[in-house]
């Protein structure tokens, strides 16, 4: 009886200062659903068993975890767009960069390739004078964020979480009891949820390190005479018939609003001329 007072115990404090824990880490996560089942339904999946096990997190690194990003407008001559971007692609392949994105947009003043591509970090400065190379450089944009200290921050807290599972783990097997080992379920899918949130953000630091971001712009400027001066004829001949038919319009409508101001002004002044004449008689 002591025995099972004690791992109530101790599980009831485990889930105390895991809901602190996990309101920490997300502001209070929902617990999902993982499928976990009763000891008399079977053993359950442990945490190791359902994620595919965690080892990928356990290895040295050089203390090196720089998240290196930039971006680069280039300027190239008129009718040379396309050539540069061959150029480019042709530097890509020098550095073995894997592209991720690229868009072509033409506006009424320039023509432009956006080139998002991915690169081994230490790379990265000659990557960025390579396409410096492709034309006149209007626009560059780097970042450094060393995440080390992050990264071995969530280490710790992976090192942790995977401790208590263990625990767990070994508190499940001496459970005798269905009220027992639903606790301890519950307290399993707790750690398993902010293990898979701690490992997710690692993961991502390592991608954003192992791996530079560089979007390149290469942008080609239309000749003012192709917007500006010069119209299509089809352009022209309709600001011509439309000015003309304005033209008709308005000398209509003032026909319309003349005419009969004109044929009022003559009878009055026969009328005039009229009794003028009575009146000499």
């Amino acid at each position: 009886m002591n025995a099972k007072l004690a791992v109530l115990t101790f599980v009831s404090l485990f889930m105390f200062f895991g809901c602190i824990g996990m309101d920490e880490v997300t502001g209070g996560y929902a617990e999902p659903d993982y499928g976990y089942s009763t000891k008399a339904m079977g053993v359950p999946m442990m945490a190791e068993e359902a994620y595919g096990g965690y080892d990928s997190y356990d290895y040295e690194y050089n203390n090196q975890m720089i998240i290196k990003e930039g971006s680069l407008s280039v300027k190239v001559e008129t009718g040379t767009l396309e050539e540069k971007k061959d150029q480019l692609s042709s530097i890509l392949d020098e550095y073995n960069a894997e592209l991720s994105y690229i868009r072509f947009n033409e506006y009424t003043t320039e023509k432009r390739y956006a080139v998002t591509v991915k690169i081994a970090p230490t790379k990265f400065d000659s990557f960025m004078d390579s396409v410096s190379t492709l034309g006149e450089v209007t626009n560059i944009d780097t970042s450094f964020e060393d995440v080390a200290e992050q990264y071995t921050d969530l280490q710790t807290r992976i090192n942790n979480l995977q401790e208590e599972l263990t625990r767990l783990n070994a508190l499940y097997e001496e459970a005798d009891n269905v009220e027992e080992v639903l606790m301890i379920e519950r307290e399993v899918t707790r750690v398993q949820t902010e293990l898979e949130i701690y490992q997710g953000r690692a993961l991502d630091l390592e991608r954003r390190s192992a791996k530079s971001t560089v979007t390149v712009y290469l942008i080609e400027e239309k000749p003012a005479l192709e917007t500006d001066l010069i119209m299509p004829l089809e352009e022209i001949l309709n600001l011509f018939f439309g000015s003309l038919s304005f033209a008709i319009i308005l000398l209509v409508g003032l026909a319309g609003f003349l005419i009969p101001l004109i044929l009022v002004f003559l009878v009055l002044r026969a009328i005039y001329r009229a009794v003028t004449k009575k009146k000499k008689k």
